[in-house]
This record gives structure tokens, sequence and C-alpha cells, in this order.
């Protein structure tokens, strides 16, 4: 490999892991750090995808990345540069530390409603009920 290659790290690496990687790799190959996130649905219709690194090394590869990129609601794919060095990856690591937030949240909620009494589908109505006016409210502030 030569300086002119690029290594791209889709895996879930510790952000300061993939500094060091670009500080020790330097002038020998590119090295990018490339979070990506989609699951069922991004194997299936494509990822959200979120490289770091050098810019030049992430505009050589931004046209195969977009097009292996899951799709807005305008047609454009979901794959932006997100900054220098670990960006990619501690984007990715923001990322799931909001989804995982989320799922605790979701199970200590369906937890205390069980404490209550309520059944799986009298649960699974309130999570509807809720995601409805979640739904509503992101309506009237995109207005």
């Amino acid at each position: 490999m030569d300086k002119s290659d690029i290594i791209v790290d889709f895996g879930n690496s510790f952000y300061k892991d993939t500094e060091r990687r670009q500080m020790e790799l330097q002038g020998k190959v590119r090295y990018l750090g490339c979070g990506i996130s989609g699951g069922e649905e991004g194997a299936l219709h494509g990822p959200s995808i979120m490289p770091g690194g050098d810019k030049n090394a992430i505009e050589v590869l931004l046209p195969l990345l977009q097009k292996v990129a899951a799709k807005d609601f305008a047609g454009l794919p979901c794959v932006t540069n997100v900054g220098k060095f670990g960006a990619g990856h501690f984007v990715k690591m923001v990322h799931n530390g909001i989804e995982y937030a989320i799922m605790q949240g979701i199970a200590e909620v369906y937890d205390i409603m069980r404490s209550f009494g309520l059944n799986t589908p009298q649960i699974a109505e309130v999570f509807v009920r809720l995601i409805m006016v979640i739904f509503k409210v992101i309506c009237l502030i995109l207005q």
C-alpha cells in the first residue's frame, strides 16, 4: 500500500483509536473512520454514512458512498463529511448513546406500566398514542 491508498474503518471503533491510527498511518496511507447506521433497514435500503478524516480521501470515496447510502425524502443520499480526525466514529458514538438511552427509557416505562397492571397490548396502545402526539408536535414545528 502507498500514501494514495485509502483504508476505511466502518466498525464501531472508539474515536480516539481512530485518531491514533490516523496519526500512526499519516504519510503511509489515508485512514478514515466512518460511522454507519441503519440496522436491518440499512441493510435492505442503504445506511446513513458518516465519514470523518482526510477531506480529500472522503471526496474520492463520496461518489461510491452516495451510491450505497440510504436516500432521504428528497432522494438525496444520507452521507456527509462530518469532520476531521475521529469525527465519523465520534458522531456514531453519540448516535449510539442517544439510541441506547431511548431504548432504556422505553424499557423503564414498559416496566412501570406493567407494575401498574397493564398488559402488553394496553402498553402498546399507550406507546402508539405517544408516538402520534410526538408526530403531531414535530409536524407543528416543521410548519
